[in-house]
């Protein structure tokens, strides 16, 4: 088994223009050796650079390794296409963020009619974050600097291979191979279709298992499916909403906040006008104050403590995420 260490670069850096101007790679072995490396030049489409030459580096702080017209003395993508195509067979694509790299070669073989490639990849950096989930600056050049690995930045195959000797260097310093690390944590593949693709993921963080969770946008996905199935009131019955920063705690409490409220006869809801309960987690915040005008006495107002009290909370209640969560992130992105 071989791998496929890719890195793109954009002239614009958007993925809507058929701007991709270098294909970088590195083919490694089932060991994590580098082969092969080299860099795919391409004559981009769009007419001008916005991003990596020296006219807009002041502003991007972004300098490619090769000038405009090596750029554009290139091949279009379309004369390497069947080159590209057979990098990526039978092989297992690495990259570090590949969003933008699967987002950025899709577009071009739109632009040229081309089929998509068909491949299934894992994401260095969500690799390394599963590990290090309470680091905050994750990128190549800091974790490169961190674990002292010399590359040419913005040169795309340099990118893959300092990518891919990142890869190898946070794995032994914390004593794992790259097969043990996703038997762990449980990490299924990315996948690039003709038809779309979708990110890689990981079982342990949608299990919450070594101290995961899933991100703050992903944790409000799951909320708002879990309000979506609630039981709908009758008639007068009594309406609670929280305060925004309730709303955004973490999804787990929220749910068992909105739950025990149930029992109570408490329905969630969160069209104000309708509202009659309110839970605040500072007293009189903005929102309740907008509500007080409109409600006058008819509103109800628990802090978060006394709310907590009166359903009785004490511990969150436990929630099966996993078909949600493994349907959520499996669903093709166009």
């Amino acid at each position: 088994m071989e791998y496929l260490v890719i890195d793109t670069e954009s002239c614009t850096g958007r993925d809507n223009d058929g701007s991709l101007c270098s294909l970088g790679y590195a083919i490694c072995d089932e060991n994590l050796n580098v082969l092969e490396q080299k860099d795919l030049l391409f004559n981009p489409l769009p007419k001008r650079f916005s991003v990596g030459d020296e006219k807009h580096y002041q502003k991007t702080g972004i300098a490619f390794a090769y000038t405009v017209d090596e750029f554009r003395k290139a091949p279009r993508f379309s004369e390497l296409y069947d080159k590209i195509v057979d990098l990526f067979k039978d092989r297992i694509v690495l990259g570090f963020a590949m969003g933008n790299d699967v987002k950025y070669l899709n577009n071009a073989c739109d632009k040229f009619n081309l089929p998509r490639i068909e491949y299934k990849f894992y994401d260095i950096q969500f690799v390394y974050q599963l590990l290090h989930p309470d680091e905050k600056s994750v990128g190549l050049k800091t974790l490169n600097a961190k674990y002292q690995i010399d590359y040419v930045a913005h040169r795309s195959d340099e990118d893959a291979v300092g990518s891919v000797l990142l890869l190898k260097k946070f794995l032994e310093s914390d004593g794992y191979t790259f097969e043990k690390v996703i038997k762990k944590y449980k990490i299924h593949k990315g996948k690039n279709t003709k038809k779309g693709y979708h990110v890689c993921y990981s079982g342990a963080m949608i299990e919450e298992l070594y101290g995961l969770k899933v991100s703050k946008r992903i944790q409000s996905f799951v909320l708002s499916d879990h309000i979506k199935n609630l039981v709908k009131p009758k008639g007068n019955a009594n309406r609670l909403c929280f305060s925004f920063k309730i709303e955004k705690m973490d999804v787990n409490f929220v749910r068992t906040l909105i739950d025990l409220a149930l029992q109570k006869g408490l329905y969630f809801d969160h069209d104000t006008d309708i509202v009659n309960v309110y839970v605040s987690d500072e007293g009189i915040d903005k929102r309740v104050s907008h509500l007080n005008q409109k409600k006058k006495d008819s509103l109800k107002i628990y802090t978060l403590e006394e709310f907590c009290k009166y359903i009785n909370y004490t511990e969150n209640l436990r929630y099966d995420d996993k078909k949600f969560l493994t349907k959520f992130y499996t669903q093709l992105i166009i």
